[in-house]
């Protein structure tokens, strides 16, 4: 599948993990959310991408950080 930033041929796919931080000094007091993932990484230009679990993307969802960084629940 070419870059889709770039349209290169040139694309490699690499098994990582990803550890997704929420924002703020109130991300801190969240519990973390690691992503295992294939990222696609073009070798031209240098995108990247990746898709997550519906898992991981629940995990995600259910860790709403809003509410840890200015009060407001959503």
């Amino acid at each position: 599948m070419p870059c889709k930033a770039c349209d290169s041929a040139h694309v490699r796919e690499f098994p990582a993990e990803l550890n997704v931080h929420f924002p703020g000094m109130e991300g801190l007091d969240i519990p973390t959310v690691w992503v295992f993932a294939t990222i696609a990484v073009c070798m031209d230009c240098g995108a990247a991408q990746f898709t997550v679990t519906e898992t991981e993307r629940k995990e995600l969802a259910d860790k709403d950080y809003r509410e840890f960084v200015d009060g407001t629940a959503v």
